[in-house]
């Protein structure tokens, strides 16, 4: 049986996925993909996987373009429940200060992830991290390391708890270098907005303002200086 109506009332329910406060609901979401679905499938996330040749269940063209979020469309799909994350102590932190940018938080995401960080903390005012844009950006990275959206005055609170050291980006006279950062210690790495940086809240909670040395420009691309830190930082 292949499900060809867009007013099939599973499908009506899935396209609501591409709402935040449906996934909020539901605690459910919608991947499209090979790629991202075969992660999904790895973490054992998988409710059920639906597409035009092959799934649990089959759907006809125009049904998979009822579902896509991306131009070019997608022929495979899956109904996957959230990861449940829980806060983990560890030696590496990503926390993500008002990013508002898909593309940059799943790009940090999965470079966090490619260098071995523990867990990614994102701010409540910052994009929804299970965003179409967001998953598709972390490349599935999303799906094997922990990613806890929560207030950042609980975060910096736990995470002082655990004599980590917080560095909030920030150019100022003040600011230590990159190349001046113990690495022996437990970090936490803040990085703010692409508009207006980390907030009050951060500079005043952080133990450090850090900035990266460069030639010309100061200001870097949120997600480019998040790469230059996070492999410098990387665990010893």
């Amino acid at each position: 049986m292949k499900i060809t109506s867009v007013q099939n009332e599973l499908i009506k329910s899935l396209a609501k996925l591409h709402q935040k406060k449906h996934r909020d609901i539901t605690n459910e979401v919608l991947i499209e993909g090979e790629h991202l679905v075969d992660e999904a499938l790895k973490s054992n996330l998988v409710i059920k996987t639906l597409g035009i040749n092959e799934g649990d269940i089959l759907i006809s063209e125009r049904v998979a373009k009822k579902l896509s979020q991306t131009q070019s469309g997608s022929d495979i799909f899956a109904h996957i429940r959230k990861p449940k994350y829980e806060f983990v102590e560890g030696n590496r932190y990503l926390i993500c200060d008002g990013v508002q940018d898909p593309g940059n938080l799943g790009t940090m995401i999965r470079t966090a992830y490619s260098f071995g960080f523990d867990m990614i903390i994102v701010s409540l005012d910052s994009v929804d991290p299970y965003n179409d844009k967001v998953i598709r950006s972390t490349q599935g990275s999303i799906f094997h390391i922990p990613v806890v959206q929560m207030d950042l005055a609980q975060a910096y609170k736990i995470l002082k708890a655990l004599d980590v050291v917080l560095y909030a980006t920030h150019v100022s006279d003040a600011s230590t270098t990159l190349s001046d950062v113990n690495v022996e210690n437990r970090i936490a790495i803040v990085v703010g907005s692409e508009g207006s940086g980390v907030s009050d809240l951060t500079l005043k909670e952080a133990n450090h303002t850090l900035f990266i040395e460069t030639s010309h420009f100061e200001s870097l691309n949120v997600s480019v200086a998040a790469g230059i830190i996070l492999h410098a930082i990387r665990k010893p």
